[in-house]
């Protein structure tokens, strides 16, 4: 069982989309900034700096933590036309 904020913290990435989300689209409150850092801690988000833009992502443990299920088709999607752009030269 995890305690009501840091279920809060991963509620927020879920909603906002749960995978490379940017940090200006979650609206974490002051008193949960404790719990973003507990959450990174246990491993249930990571978050990534790409091309200077801060996201955070769900992982397979914080999907569990709020018992979703992980979107596994739109991540490799996204993943796909990540590869492509990189090999065709474009961001």
């Amino acid at each position: 069982m995890i305690s009501g904020d840091l279920k809060r913290v991963l509620e927020e990435v879920y909603r906002a989309g749960g995978h490379r989300v940017p940090a200006d689209e979650i609206d974490w409150p002051q008193e949960l900034h404790a719990a973003v850092f507990r959450a990174l801690n246990m491993q249930y988000i990571i978050r990534r700096e790409i091309d200077g833009d801060v996201r955070f992502s769900l992982t397979q443990a914080g999907y569990r933590a709020i018992d979703a299920e992980v979107p596994w088709g739109r991540i490799l999607r996204e993943r796909m036309r990540s590869l492509m752009r990189m090999a065709t030269g474009r961001r």
